[in-house]
């Protein structure tokens, strides 16, 4: 045991040692500053539900599961404890290059890659940023442009009001120019963690069909801000190539193009926040949305496959009071499946999430405490979804709602 401490010892100190030198001319130039907090979030639902990390990110209740007897297994309850999303942020800022300011984040939590890797310490945002008096570039690892930073809720739940706003960090290059109240955001962005279904497994998404299409995921957004006031719209434009080979070892090229749109507006008030947005979509599923792309037509002899999209449409609010301790909120969300977008049937599999259900809703007050560093709080969430039959067109038939309450409760620490 001592001649381990003295081993790590003499690498720190190796590591201080090889460390450049500044003066403290320099040192003013650099810097880095961390932030952060603990969380810990206890939870009860009344059905068992759908999400991710042990459904810390719930989305919507499960499907009946009967057994021998007709009885629900899914009606039962279940409760969980967790603190994977406590968070660590570094902030970083140097001297200027190339006319602009020059900074940098990096931030982690212990959510994991996957569900597999819970408790793991994963990538959240890292990028590095050029800021000119009326522009700036972004460059690494950031929100996609559907989650408007501003425009996120105010949710104590991990999912951040997912299926019905996005819920997705891309790699991305992204450049914003402003023209007094007036922001246009021009974003290519490439998928990684929050990634798109595909036949090389239907269960586990991957960056490959985004890679293998060459093209990346193309967004333009305008913004419009007035004091405390923000409203935007914005375009996305998404090619995938499912498959290099077929199952029947014919090498193929065929793409599938996806669009999407958004509107948004933040309305800043005295006393509270009111966000509204909106947005329809195909093939939203690597935003933790409804949505996914299917099969329309396979070749008989070649097995080449083409492709049609299953699109959405979302929409949700969120309220919040402005008060120094006491804060409430309330957050309410729909969406829409619209089936397989134009005329189009589905001839083979289909890759995406929902494809069987036809709305969810959720209504979710929340009341917050907030005491120096510490914060308490609580969240009621009611979400409904109906499940049902999809035909050929993608639209689903004979539904049967199902519905979960979930508490939670949570405690913060920042620092």
């Amino acid at each position: 045991m001592k001649k381990n401490r003295l081993s790590f010892l003499l690498v720190v100190a190796g590591i201080f040692i090889t460390l450049p030198s500044f003066s403290q001319k320099d040192t003013a130039k650099f810097g880095i500053k961390f932030n952060g907090f603990v969380n810990s979030q206890l939870m009860y639902d009344t059905r068992q539900t759908v999400g991710g990390r042990e459904t810390m990110l719930v989305l919507y209740p499960e499907n009946k599961k009967p057994d021998k007897n007709g009885k629900d297994a899914n009606a039962s309850p279940s409760f969980n404890q967790l603190a994977m999303i406590t968070r660590l942020t570094g902030k970083v800022w140097g001297p200027d290059a190339l006319g602009a300011k020059t900074a940098a984040l990096f931030e982690g939590d212990f959510t994991g890659q996957t569900n597999n890797d819970n408790n793991g310490f994963r990538l959240r945002h890292a990028y590095l940023k050029l800021n000119w008096p009326k522009a700036e570039l972004l460059m690494g690892q950031y929100w996609h442009p559907f989650d408007v930073p501003e425009m996120l809720p105010g949710t104590l739940s991990l999912n951040t009001g997912a299926p019905f706003h996005a819920f997705s960090r891309h790699i991305q290059v992204r450049y914003s120019r402003s023209f007094m109240h007036l922001k246009i955001i021009a974003v290519a962005a490439s998928q990684r963690d929050y990634a798109s279904n595909g036949p090389s497994d239907a269960v586990v998404p991957k960056s490959d069909y985004i890679r293998n299409a060459v093209i990346p995921d193309l967004h333009l957004q305008l913004q419009y801000s007035n004091g405390e006031h923000l409203f935007g719209v914005g375009a996305d434009y998404k090619t995938l190539q499912p498959r290099l080979i077929t199952d029947s070892l014919y090498q193929t090229d065929t793409k599938l193009t996806s669009m999407a749109v958004i509107g948004f507006a933040k309305l800043g008030f005295k006393i509270l926040d009111i966000k509204l947005q909106g947005s329809w979509g195909e093939n939203l599923s690597e935003h933790t949305m409804l949505g996914g792309y299917f099969e329309k037509e396979i070749d008989p002899v070649t097995g080449e496959a083409k492709y049609g999209n299953m699109s959405s449409l979302n929409a949700w609010m969120d309220i919040t009071t402005k008060a120094v301790k006491w804060k409430i909120g309330l957050f309410a969300g729909y969406t829409k499946n619209l089936g397989y977008s134009g005329d189009m049937a589905t001839k083979g599999k289909f890759y995406g999430r929902g494809s069987n259900i036809d709305y969810v809703y959720r209504v979710a007050p929340r009341i917050t405490y907030t005491n120096g560093q510490l914060v308490f709080g609580s969240e009621f969430e009611y979400t409904a979804i109906a499940y049902g039959t999809t035909d050929i067109k993608g639209s689903v038939k004979n539904t049967a709602e199902y519905n979960n309450f979930r508490l939670l409760l949570s405690a913060s620490y920042n620092f």
